[in-house]
């Protein structure tokens, strides 16, 4: 007496991560598209250069007195190609005082940003006011949670350096890896273990009904 099997059924194809099952268009907490990232992104660094412009504003000329002249004479200056062309390659060499006051001003830009992003990761829920903006928010790749207090300021002085410390190299490791992983995550996002989600493209998953009454 012969014993007839069931055909086998379709072989599941498992991702090579599964967090490329989770962190996907599919799956139940959406990536955020560069786009939105980016609109998030301006936000926030229109506020980093209010906030730094009005400290600036009271702090420089206590620190550097002859800031508004020095300015005025390197204006006037530059006019000259010549000494435009030494400035480009030798700033603090051609105008040390110049180059002072300039890196003044970037370091106190580099101090707010890195404390607003350090901040919004690690106490607002991976938030910003940009983020908030656009309903975006960060979670641990880990615990797929909000960021931890180390990770949010890991996170915040990654993306900090890479935008102010390093120019287009810093950029280029930032963006470059956007393009080459499922989860758009950025340079940053890699190295801090961190993902970006679209709050608007989160599913909502609704409990399994067993008491369905039968239409018959």
């Amino acid at each position: 007496m012969s014993t007839q099997h069931a055909p086998p059924g379709p072989t599941s194809i498992k991702p090579a991560n599964p967090l490329d099952s989770v962190l996907c268009d599919n799956g139940p907490m959406p990536t955020a598209r560069f786009v939105i990232r980016a609109l998030a992104f301006c936000l926030d660094l229109a506020l980093i250069l209010g906030v730094s412009a009005l400290i600036l504003k009271v702090t420089l000329f206590k620190s550097f007195p002859e800031a508004a002249s020095i300015w005025a004479d390197y204006n006037v200056a530059m006019q000259n190609l010549d000494y435009a062309k030494r400035m480009i390659f030798d700033m603090n060499g051609t105008n040390p005082e110049l180059f002072e006051i300039i890196s003044y001003a970037l370091g106190t830009t580099i101090t707010v940003a890195w404390f607003y992003f350090s901040t919004g990761e690690a106490f607002f829920g991976g938030s910003s006011v940009g983020k908030r903006c656009c309903r975006l928010h960060s979670i641990s790749t880990i615990t797929l949670g909000e960021p931890t207090l180390f990770s949010g300021i890991v996170r915040g002085g990654l993306k900090t350096i890479m935008l102010f410390s390093f120019g287009i190299i810093g950029w280029a490791a930032m963006l470059i890896p956007l393009f080459f992983n499922k989860r758009r995550q950025m340079g940053h996002d890699l190295l801090s273990r961190t993902a970006v989600i679209d709050e608007t493209q989160l599913q909502v998953i609704e409990p399994l009904n067993s008491t369905s009454a039968n239409p018959n």
